[in-house]
């Protein structure tokens, strides 16, 4: 009988994290384009073969995130978290400003459960620009504020540890880790081996955060702003309503997060008492949601009703991912409000949902 040896299966694919030998490089727009085809951004599909294309991608976006960290390194401190864990044991990488420890204000951001530390929206790199499409734009934004508030980016998307290269990584990352062959099956997940104390899920993380970073980095009475996206957002959420009462109240002064939609409040966070706490003191008063929209970026929205705040148009309509980066500016508008504004609260914006016109005109005739 025939059998195949391992060694006769083909290699597995690999690709150097450099722009250029990847056949990029960045134009006067910060933007990555084709050096053959200046007008072409990054192509996913350069083969048949899946594999290579997600390693590919994979090696593409280390290239990247090299980059927005040599950039974001003058303004950011790279941190290892937990805090006082001993140097060869595993960890999540956050962002922490360098005045944390002074600011009496911080500016706290949760993204998506899959994303990289550092970027926003791997599309706006791709189509807009480098700055825009990570947390660049929006580190220098939160810098030009009065009264220059810290800065915490938490990092939910790269929770796992993988010990070769002894650094965490996303899901997108882990499976795009070099294997034994071309063929071979990603590397099992390890909850023992290939987690983070403390960090072995986004609620885990947004735990971490509030309750062992901030009070060892940050004043005592340092006022927290939450901006959060995604599941980022609805994990952030929970967390604050599960510990509202003697331990968030004191701090987190406002919140504001991008949606794709809004969530029911029942659905969300149930009807308890520690809901009830929590919505009447912050939701009804001191949080924005930011959702998905059609309409300009601003423009009010129905869904107060169901999310217990007053809610915006994000200025995006079809990516949620999207969000953060077109409506940033408006959220910090809404939290220097809120520190500007001694004993600052929300006014109900009732906008009540008009239904479509034509909509209305073909109620009832069978008209579709």
């Amino acid at each position: 009988m025939y059998r195949l040896h391992e060694s006769a299966l083909p290699p597995d694919i690999q690709f150097p994290a450099d722009l250029k030998e990847l056949g990029y490089f960045i134009n006067d727009k910060d933007q990555i384009r084709s050096i053959k085809n200046p007008d072409q951004d990054f192509n996913f599909f350069i083969s048949k073969n899946e594999r290579v294309n997600v390693v590919q991608r994979e090696a593409h976006n280390t290239a990247v995130r090299t980059i927005i960290e040599s950039r974001l390194a003058p303004h950011l401190n790279l941190t290892h978290i937990p805090i006082n864990a001993p140097p060869s044991s595993p960890y999540i990488p956050i962002h922490t400003s360098p005045n944390i420890s002074t600011c009496t204000r911080l500016i706290l951001y949760f993204g998506e459960s899959w994303q990289d530390l550092g970027v926003l929206a791997w599309r706006t790199i791709g189509q807009t620009s480098i700055a825009a499409g990570s947390i660049i734009n929006l580190v220098h934004a939160i810098e030009s504020a009065p009264d220059k508030p810290g800065i915490v980016i938490a990092n939910p998307g790269q929770l796992l540890w993988y010990r070769g290269g002894q650094r965490a990584v996303t899901m997108t990352t882990w499976n795009a880790l070099p294997r034994q062959t071309a063929v071979s099956l990603a590397m099992e997940i390890s909850e023992e081996k290939n987690r983070v104390a403390g960090n072995r899920t986004p609620m885990e993380h947004v735990a971490h955060i509030f309750e062992e970073v901030i009070p060892k980095l940050a004043k005592k009475d340092v006022a927290i702003d939450v901006m959060a996206t995604g599941d980022g957002a609805q994990v952030a959420v929970e967390y604050l309503r599960d510990n509202w009462e003697g331990k968030a109240e004191k701090n987190v002064r406002a919140v504001a997060v991008g949606c794709g939609y809004t969530w029911s409040r029942a659905e969300m966070v149930g009807e308890g008492a520690k809901f009830r706490t929590f919505w009447a003191n912050v939701e009804q008063q001191r949080a924005r949601g930011y959702i998905q929209n059609y309409e300009p970026l601003d423009t009010p929205l129905a869904g107060r009703k169901d999310m217990g705040c007053n809610c915006y148009s994000s200025g995006e309509n079809a990516i949620m991912e999207l969000i953060i980066p077109t409506a940033y500016k408006s959220m910090l508008g809404f939290f220097q409000l809120v520190n500007d504004v001694p004993g600052y609260r929300e006014i109900a914006d009732d906008v009540v949902e008009v239904e479509d016109e034509k909509e209305s005109k073909d109620e009832g005739t069978g008209k579709i």
